[in-house]
């Protein structure tokens, strides 16, 4: 392989991709492999590309095959390659759940040179389909030695990535709210919480209303633990009003309360317990205007069983602005 000028490139075949980028266009004018016509020069320099690469075999590890073996010695469960594309590929997720990624283990490979990762952030909620993360090297090639450093550190690591589907199944509602359980207004919750629900391909199993009676919402949820909801929300009744007796009926029933409040905005007053194992979600009012809320931070890993402390949750005010797009 050798860079040479293009019009001296005439009859090789290129060694790289020749990409043609403008406001809203990334466009492949040539792939690898292309031998190069007198036609082409106008188009490679019109692309920035006054030299090029040239040639067949190459020293060390192409872009492509470096990008393929750093993805595979990282992947774990319900994840998949697309690529190569200029020495990047892309992970896709092939089920919904809780992406999960070993931070310190991405920094450790972003300090090697000409290795790149990039993902989504840890226990971020993924759908079906959705990219959560690339592998990309720099340079066209790279040395098989730092190659082989890299896949070590990953393969020690393995998973780096990986997307966790859900494990609990059977979710119950309980919709708090005189004026709803009176019929003055139509219940909103559950239509709302079905569809955050069905992004992770599950369903509400049991859903009831209740009036803003304590004794009655304490006595709902024990219920629906008594009848096996591996996950029970109580929607409404949050804030600091007089009529806002959620939390006080969560907390009598004898759930360990791990936080009352959470440092995200919209959703700062919501609250999670556990009553001998099975999380208990009370939900403010603007999960039903806002599209993001704090509940979309802690559902994805309540419902992959993940036991979160007080301490995970005060660690969210760092990014907690980032549900507004500020």
């Amino acid at each position: 392989m050798k860079k040479v000028k293009v019009e001296d490139a005439i009859g090789e075949p290129l060694a790289h991709d020749v990409v043609r980028y403008g406001p809203g266009i990334k466009t492949v004018l040539f792939k690898r492999g292309h031998v190069v016509r007198v036609e082409d020069i106008e188009q490679l320099k019109d692309a920035g590309n006054y030299f090029v690469y040239v040639g067949g075999e190459e020293e060390g590890v192409h872009e492509d095959e470096a990008a393929i073996r750093m993805a595979r010695a990282a992947m774990g469960e319900n994840l998949s390659q697309r690529g190569p594309d200029k020495g990047s590929i892309t992970l896709i997720a092939e089920k919904p759940g809780l992406l999960k990624v070993k931070v310190d283990v991405i920094k450790q490979v972003n300090l090697i040179d000409d290795f790149t990762f990039v993902t989504r952030v840890n226990d971020t909620g993924v759908k079906k389909g959705a990219v959560v993360g690339a592998a990309k090297i720099v340079p066209l090639t790279v040395d098989e030695n730092r190659m082989r450093k890299v896949e070590e550190i990953l393969e020690k690591n393995k998973p780096v990535f990986q997307v966790i589907s859900p494990k609990i199944k059977k979710v119950g509602v309980i919709v708090t709210g005189t004026e709803v359980y009176d019929g003055r207004i139509k219940d909103a919750f559950v239509p709302v919480l079905k569809e955050k629900l069905g992004e992770y391909g599950l369903d509400v199993h049991e859903s009831t209303i209740l009036p803003d009676d304590e004794e009655k919402i304490k006595e709902k949820i024990l219920e629906f633990k008594e009848k096996g909801h591996e996950l029970i929300l109580v929607a409404g009744g949050m804030a600091v009003d007089s009529g806002d007796l959620t939390p006080t009926a969560i907390k009598n029933t004898g759930a360990d309360v791990v936080s009352r409040g959470a440092p995200t905005f919209p959703g700062a007053m919501i609250m999670l317990a556990y009553l001998d194992g099975v999380p208990i979600l009370g939900l403010p009012a603007c999960v039903l205007p806002d599209k993001r809320t704090s509940f979309d931070r802690i559902l994805p890993r309540v419902l992959a069983k993940e036991k979160i402390t007080r301490e995970e949750i005060a660690e969210l005010g760092h990014g907690g602005f980032a549900w507004l797009g500020l």
